[in-house]
Formats: structure tokens, C-alpha cells, sequence
């Protein structure tokens, strides 16, 4: 058995019968020596526990692996899903064309309504007219009775590019223009 252990196990001993015979308690009074035994005790416990931690192999932390974000819907993702589909020639590129030029009319005429302070038939007349900007491009992208202008129609031969590209991005930039305050 180790000496600390019979140590702590004789002072609960006589604790405890010092707690039950007053006679016991009588004898041990709290005079210099207890204290100073009381006193060696704690250095030798700080010491041994010292010695203890000192031979401890030390390892870093490791923080685990970062908590993974759920992924979000990232605004306006579909549309520029959709203008990736229409300007490819790929397979109901078509469809997605027409889909695009709705959903940019619908835009273009609510942004000229608003713009103008006119009613939304109005509105709609201007864009089909072609006399919501002063932007030929974007007024043939948006009025199939146009024709684009001879520098669109040889930009895209020479890039390689559709003319719808070209419309597209330039009826955007005027809706763009328009709410900004640009005004038509």
C-alpha cells in the first residue's frame, strides 16, 4: 500500500473519531504542529502532482472538422441558368429564347411604367413599338419586326455570337438604365 494512502486513510480516521469522542477532539488541539502538518501535506500533494504532470505526453488539439454550411438558393440562379440555355445552340435553346424575351418584355414594360408614370397598356405599346429607348438593339431584341442594326448582325458573324446575345444584353443594360433613373 502506498504511504499517502495510508496517511489519508489514519486522518479520516482520526477525524471521524474526533467527530464522534470529544475526548479524541480534546487531544488534538489546533496548535502549531497540525497546522504545520496540514501544511506539509498540501506542499508534498503540490509536488507529486507537479512530478505527475510533468511526465504527461503532450498532444495538440484538434479543433474537428468546420461545420458545413447547408446550401442556399442563390437569387436570380434560374435566370442566369436560363440566359446560359438561350445562348447556346443547344437543344430547346428555342424555347428558352422565347421563355427569355417574355420574361424580359414583362420587365421592360413594368420599368417603362414606372418610369413614365403611364398605364401598363401604354407601357406595352412603347416597348412593342419600339419607342422604350433609344437603343436600336434592345428595341429589335424586344420587336421581332426589327431588324438588328448592320454592326450587331457583323459583330456576331465575326465573334461568333447570335444576335439574341447581343439584344439581350442590350435590352438589359436599358431596363437597368431605366430604373436606375436614366429615364428612356
Amino acid at each position: 500500500m502506498r504511504p499517502l494512502i495510508v496517511a489519508g486513510v489514519a486522518a479520516v480516521a482520526v477525524g471521524l473519531l474526533a467527530a464522534l469522542d470529544r475526548g479524541v477532539a480534546a487531544a488534538i488541539s489546533p496548535a502549531s504542529t497540525v497546522v504545520t502538518l496540514i501544511g506539509v501535506l498540501g506542499v508534498v500533494q503540490g509536488v507529486r502532482y507537479a512530478n505527475a504532470r510533468r511526465d504527461r505526453r503532450r498532444l495538440p488539439t484538434d479543433p474537428g472538422e468546420p461545420e458545413r454550411r447547408a446550401p442556399a438558393a442563390v437569387p436570380g440562379a434560374d435566370l442566369d441558368e436560363q440566359i446560359a440555355r438561350a445562348a447556346t445552340p443547344a437543344p430547346g435553346g428555342y424555347r428558352d429564347r422565347r421563355d427569355l424575351r417574355d420574361r424580359v418584355r414583362g420587365v421592360a414594360i413594368d420599368a417603362v411604367a414606372r418610369d413614365r408614370n403611364c398605364s401598363r397598356e401604354a407601357a406595352e405599346t412603347a416597348v412593342d413599338d419600339g419607342t422604350w429607348t433609344d437603343d436600336d438593339v434592345a428595341a429589335a431584341f424586344l420587336d421581332t419586326r426589327t431588324a438588328y442594326p448592320l454592326r450587331v448582325r457583323l459583330s456576331a458573324t465575326v465573334r461568333g455570337r447570335s444576335r439574341y446575345w447581343y439584344g439581350l444584353r442590350a435590352a438589359i443594360d436599358e431596363i437597368d438604365r431605366i430604373e436606375s433613373g436614366g429615364g428612356a
